[in-house]
């Protein structure tokens, strides 16, 4: 695969309004079928038990899996078409980090996985996620060719 395609991919993650809104701080490195997303946690992150918000989660598992995949496609944006979390542990501060791996791709649809590791290394949740392919071409992404 092509390294100026996985530096495409993280300035278009960059550039995605939501990413300055819901994880501020978050960095994404992509490579060939991998995908590695940090962030250090901020209270505006959490619940009212004080600890991770659901949404925290599936936003890291869900982006380090697409960026997964989507390393692995060149010309067109991929959709998540399906997700499923499975929650290991709270969170309640730190450092943490999504890292993804396309496991399968197919014709229509890329399956990718991902967890989300402590600053101990500790799992703290795991999903999978499949993903397909849009009519979008990436070149008309914002971001992407920034």
């Amino acid at each position: 695969m092509n390294r100026e395609h996985f530096k495409k991919l993280e300035r278009m993650f960059k550039a995605a309004p939501i990413n300055d809104q819901l994880i501020l701080g978050a960095e994404m490195k992509v490579f060939e079928n991998r995908a590695e997303l940090t962030l250090p946690i901020r209270r505006e992150f959490l619940h009212a038990a004080m600890s991770m918000h659901g949404a925290i989660y599936f936003k890291l598992l869900d982006d380090a899996a697409y960026f997964a995949a989507a390393s692995a496609e060149e010309e067109f944006f991929l959709y998540t078409k399906s997700y499923e979390i499975k929650f290991k542990r709270p969170v309640e501060g730190g450092v943490l980090v999504a890292k993804g791996e396309l496991v399968e791709k197919g014709v229509k649809e890329w399956k990718a996985i991902s967890t989300i590791e402590d600053e101990q290394g500790k799992v703290v949740a795991s999903g999978e996620g499949i993903f397909v392919k849009s009519r979008l071409k990436l070149s008309d992404q914002a971001g992407y060719l920034a």
